[in-house]
């Protein structure tokens, strides 16, 4: 479920948060920074969990925040006790900002969630785009933390070699 309340884009992920809903989150997410939006709020207490390709795109999401010339942040509130760890196995909380128990938005929370009306709907992404999506998302977790690179190398290498090889339907 998505809303934006003023300048914050607030999303409540049910369920898993992988390689399948992650390109609808970042053509959300990059629709709101375009129009503006320069606080987003990532909610995870009904997420059962995450992947790497969501971890990346979040992240991704958060770098282009930060660089921005008005700034910005992406925060994630109730991740529970393994995204976090997962979050920060992979060396990206000083960029994600984690709020455990979402004590933060606490006041704001009830509000935004009568604006999560809408749940997210996008266009489903072709094979060479889903590729393309989580090759760039595991590119942008071994630029965050050099660490990764001895965890997703085998990942990117084998999703290049996918993306370049000639396709028997062109």
């Amino acid at each position: 479920m998505v809303g934006c309340l003023g300048s914050v884009a607030w999303v409540q992920i049910s369920g898993p948060a992988s390689h399948e809903n992650a390109g609808c989150l970042k053509q959300f997410l990059m629709s709101r920074f375009e129009k503006g939006c320069r606080r987003i709020v990532i909610d995870l207490q009904e997420c059962s969990g995450i992947d790497s390709t969501f971890i990346g795109v979040v992240y991704r999401v958060a770098a282009t925040l930060s660089e921005s010339e008005e700034g910005g942040t992406l925060e994630v509130i109730n991740p529970g006790e393994r995204n976090r760890r997962s979050i920060c196995k992979l060396g990206l909380d000083h960029l994600i900002k984690l709020d455990r128990d979402g004590d933060e938005w606490q006041r704001e929370e009830e509000l935004v969630k009568q604006n999560l009306n809408q749940p997210l709907a996008c266009a489903s992404l072709d094979k060479k785009e889903q590729t393309q999506l989580v090759l760039d998302a595991h590119e942008a977790l071994i630029a965050a933390n050099e660490e990764n690179r001895s965890r997703f190398c085998d990942v990117v290498e084998f999703l290049r070699q996918d993306i370049e090889a000639p396709r028997a339907d062109n």
